[in-house]
């Protein structure tokens, strides 16, 4: 039974790969075009990659700030900052 419910959805998947192609405009077949990519498909292209620089500008920022923390962690404290024991004497 799962082996035919398994054929019938892989039929399935494979008969609406049709609708998958992409547009003529698209494609690159635009009407007028001279067979190159169409200027709207290079515009997508440009804004594709204007995202993918915000993304990773965002994460290196992100990593950035990481970094900072991490090294400004292992840096030891200055004697004038540290908490001894004689500041907890008031709390005993």
């Amino acid at each position: 039974m799962k082996r035919k419910l398994l054929a019938l959805c892989a039929l399935i998947f494979l008969s609406l790969t049709g609708q998958a192609m992409a547009c003529a405009t698209c494609f690159g077949n635009y009407p007028g075009g001279s067979g190159g990519p169409p200027p709207a498909m290079q515009h997508m292209a440009i804004a594709i990659w204007f995202l993918m620089a915000a993304v990773m500008a965002v994460l290196g920022g992100v990593g950035a700030f990481g970094f900072h923390l991490w090294r400004q962690g292992r840096v030891p404290l200055e004697p004038h900052q540290e908490l001894t024991q004689e500041d907890f004497n008031e709390y005993d």
